[in-house]
């Protein structure tokens, strides 16, 4: 049951997004066409943000996996 959830989840996030690059789209594409440099910078922006989130989000799980690990060792003393 909970695969069915994370299908749903997906296809819904999945959604989102090509609605947000659709109007991204309409309203910035000429301007990111007509100027390389443009295009570079947005290119190496969208990789910097979605590197963060990456990184911070690898910070969490470890700092979950140490509280997980504090818990059970409490748990078995």
């Amino acid at each position: 049951m909970r695969e069915v959830f994370i299908i749903k989840e997906f296809i819904g996030t999945l959604l989102v997004c090509i609605v947000i690059c659709w109007i991204f789209v309409f309203f910035f594409f000429g301007l990111i066409v007509e100027n390389i440099w443009v295009l570079i910078i947005f290119i190496a922006l969208v990789l910097a943000v979605l590197i963060t989130i990456l990184i911070k989000q690898d910070a969490r799980i470890e700092e979950l996996e140490k509280k997980m690990e504090a818990l059970l060792s409490n748990k078995q003393d």
